[in-house]
C-alpha cells in the first residue's frame, strides 16, 4: 500500500516541475480535450497556446533539420528560424492574427498570438522563449498544466 502511495505522489508532482508560470493576469481558458492539450491561457487581449503538429510529422524525425523545419514553417503559415542553441522560432501574421512560436528542443510548440503587435506582445514573446531557455537550465522542461479528468 506504500508503495501505492509513493507511485500516486509522484504522478500528481512529476508534471509540476516543470510546470509555466505565466505572467501576471493570465488565466486558464478550458479547452475540450480532458488532458488538458487544447488549454489555453489568455489576458484577454494576448493567448499562448500549443501545437502538436510533430505528432503528425512523417519524415525520420532528427530535431531541428531542414525538413523538420520547413514542416514546422509550412504548418504555420511563416518562416521559422534556428537560434544559437538550436531552439526553432517564428513570427508572422495569419488570419488577422500576430503569431510568435517557439519549438523547444522536445518538438514541443509554444505559440503567442494577438490581435495587436504592441510591447505587451513583444514582452509576452520574449518572456517565452527566454522561459523555455530558465527551466531548462534548472533542468526541467517549460510545460503548461495538464489537466485529467474523470468521465461522468
Amino acid at each position: 500500500m506504500k508503495y501505492f502511495f509513493s507511485f500516486l505522489f509522484l504522478l500528481y508532482t512529476i508534471p509540476t516541475l516543470g510546470q509555466a508560470s505565466f505572467p501576471k493576469g493570465f488565466k486558464l481558458i478550458e479547452g475540450d480535450n480532458m488532458t488538458g492539450e487544447d488549454d489555453r491561457y489568455s489576458n484577454g487581449k494576448d493567448v499562448f497556446q500549443m501545437h502538436f503538429y510533430w505528432r503528425s510529422y512523417d519524415g525520420d524525425f532528427t530535431w531541428n533539420d531542414d525538413k523538420y523545419r520547413q514542416y514546422i514553417a509550412e504548418g504555420i503559415g511563416y518562416p521559422v528560424y534556428q537560434t544559437k542553441d538550436s531552439l526553432l522560432w517564428g513570427t508572422g501574421k495569419v488570419n488577422g492574427y500576430y503569431s510568435y512560436v517557439v519549438v523547444d528542443w522536445n518538438g514541443e510548440i509554444f505559440e503567442l498570438f494577438s490581435k495587436e503587435n504592441d510591447a505587451d506582445f513583444a514582452n509576452y514573446s520574449k518572456w517565452l522563449i527566454s522561459s523555455i531557455r530558465e527551466y531548462r537550465k534548472k533542468g526541467k522542461k517549460f510545460m503548461f498544466a495538464r489537466r485529467f479528468r474523470l468521465i461522468s
